[in-house]
């Protein structure tokens, strides 16, 4: 649906709800494990790099939904439906859609489009120099990102008159020290407390610009954080971390759209367009900046929204990320980028025309990896330069490769090298140099496992197994013991070791296999006769079979000439 007249919000909480119930209810059902879920929206995303979102509820959940396919590989589609066209169009393409191994994608105009990430460049045009008298309002300003943005508005950008905004204001820690580095800097600044997430608020706050330094740019960088996986998410949740980013844009916009800012950015993050496993709701807030900023600049206002990737320093937001996940998001290939170069990454976004950036630092090498299993985000697979095909369990290569090594093992070195997976996988999940540091009987818990962690080992075992696993999976089975034994379970018994019969069958059917011609070429060479023949008499010699008439038969064979012998071979394996 559209989005509805007027204020989007209580829409985009609406539409988030009924999603996050309708994918929950399907992972959850495992008649479901082998099919996949499609997410229908319309003008929810853009079909160009400055095309319109209409549809900002639907920028949300495609936010929330990409998180969620990132947890549940190959079990969710997103597939956004062309505003200008009718339902016969939709249908025609929708089938084409379902049978792509994209996972998200968009109708337009008789096509399908697939989102792929693409280096930005930069346009000298473009830039906007903003008014040394005028006022720049920094939402989140007491965080960490807000003040060393503030900091550099003054130093780089020549701002004078800073407005800076948080739930505490100037009582908040550091807030102090901030406004006299900056009275030292030769700038103007002062905090108010104010919680943009309430309209009422936001329209007090703008009233107290000064007349004579009108606002001339607004830079949003408020923002919380609450990781749960999406099958532990709550509407609750979800709109908790839509109220400081979603909420608080919307009312910016809607309150600043008629004075024509020529600058509007917006601190969003690479959860919104990539998805994040775990961030579910704060993927789904930042999608709506990104969707926010697409209909801005479609309207012909300024608009800039910054996803950015992981910054070196600490924030208020990522302090907290442990080396397990920050480990982990390495091997996203997402690295950290220094302060100095994000503020220049800033700075180069203002001579762009593009109202979506994503200004990140990406381990190409840790992309290509990800991109063997099947694992890496829909628009980094151009960069990351390897296509990869969804199968019909949604596993890649991997999982073939383990079930050979383990087909033909006994019993006890089958049990070997599962147990070698699945503790391999739990040290790489957990960052551990090696799986030695693993003990199969120590809990997952005590491991330092949660729900992220444990959505990650599934994923990486169902990848190299093939199995359809549970999310709950290191719940159910609470320790690399007792996860190794239900995987051996799953996996079922190994091929057994071939019968004498088996073989014998064997042989029966490459002789069948043969061309005529090729055994009357073998037959016709002396050696190759006299070879076969002799083999065979050997094989028969150590048979010491008393049942039936064996022994009347290896009689009549050792006493047969070589002809008599390949006539023999003939008859009976259906050769004349």
């Amino acid at each position: 649906a559209d989005t509805p007249p007027g204020d989007p919000l209580d829409a985009t909480r609406a539409r988030l709800a009924d999603t996050l119930a309708a994918v929950q209810g399907w992972l959850a059902d495992d008649r479901h494990a082998d099919r996949r879920l499609v997410v229908l929206t319309r003008g929810a995303v853009p079909a160009t790099a400055t095309g319109d979102v209409t549809d900002l509820p639907g920028a949300a959940v495609w936010g929330l939904v990409r998180s969620a396919q990132l947890e549940h590989p190959g079990r969710l589609v997103l597939v956004d439906l062309d505003p200008e066209a009718g339902p016969d169009a939709d249908a025609d393409l929708l089938g084409w859609a379902l049978a792509s191994d994209e996972p998200q994608l968009a109708l337009r105009a008789g096509r399908l489009l697939a989102p792929r990430l693409a280096p930005a460049e930069p346009d000298p045009t473009g830039a906007v120099d903003l008014l040394p008298d005028g006022t720049v309002l920094v939402t989140g300003a007491t965080g960490t990102l807000g003040g060393l943005l503030a900091r550099h508005l003054v130093t780089a950008h020549k701002v004078r008159h800073l407005l800076l905004a948080g739930r505490r204001g100037g009582d908040a820690p550091g807030a102090a020290d901030l406004l006299a580095e900056l009275t030292h800097l030769g700038a103007h600044a002062r905090f108010v407390a104010c919680d943009v997430a309430d309209r009422d608020q936001v329209a007090a706050l703008l009233a107290t610009v000064a007349a004579e330094h009108p606002l001339t740019g607004v830079v949003h960088a408020a923002g919380v954080l609450d990781d749960a996986t999406v099958t532990a998410l709550t509407p609750e949740r979800i709109a908790a971390a839509l109220r400081p980013k979603a909420d608080a844009a919307w009312h910016l916009h809607d309150l600043t759209r008629h004075l024509d800012l020529p600058m509007f950015v917006l601190f969003s993050s690479i959860a919104g367009p990539l998805g994040g496993p775990g961030q579910g709701n704060y993927a789904a807030a930042n999608a709506f900046l990104d969707g926010l900023a697409q209909h801005r600049r479609a309207a012909g206002l300024a608009a800039t929204s910054l996803a950015w990737g992981l910054w070196e320093t600490d924030s208020g937001m990522t302090r907290d990320l442990g080396t397990a996940r920050r480990e982990r998001m390495a091997r996203q290939g997402i690295t950290p980028l220094a302060v100095g170069q994000a503020l220049a990454l800033f700075d180069a976004s203002r001579s762009s025309r593009q109202p979506l950036l994503l200004p990140v630092r990406l381990d190409l090498a840790a992309l290509r990896a990800l991109a063997t299993v099947d694992h890496l985000p829909a628009p980094l697979r151009g960069l990351a330069g390897v296509r990869t095909r969804r199968n019909a369990a949604g596993a890649a290569a991997p999982a073939g490769n383990f079930r050979d090594r383990i087909a033909d093992a006994p019993d006890a070195e089958r049990r070997r090298l599962v147990e070698e997976l699945v503790t391999g996988q739990v040290a790489e999940v957990l960052g551990y140099a090696t799986a030695a540091a693993v003990a199969p009987g120590q809990s997952f818990t005590e491991l330092g496992f949660d729900s992220l962690t444990a959505v990650d080992l599934r994923n990486r075992l169902t990848t190299r197994t093939g199995l359809t696993l549970p999310a709950t999976l290191v719940f159910d089975h609470p320790t690399p013991e007792a996860l190794t034994g239900h995987l051996m379970t799953q996996l079922g018994p190994g091929r057994s070791a071939p019968t004498l019969l088996d073989e014998l069958d064997r042989l029966e059917a490459a002789f069948a296999a043969t061309p005529a011609d090729t055994l009357a070429e073998l037959a016709a060479d002396e050696e190759t006769r006299a070879a076969v023949a002799a083999r065979l008499r050997a094989l028969l010699t150590r048979w010491d079979g008393d049942s039936g008439d064996t022994a009347g038969v290896a009689q009549v064979i050792d006493d047969a000439s070589d002809d008599e012998l390949f006539d023999f071979i003939d008859s009976t394996f259906g050769r004349s």
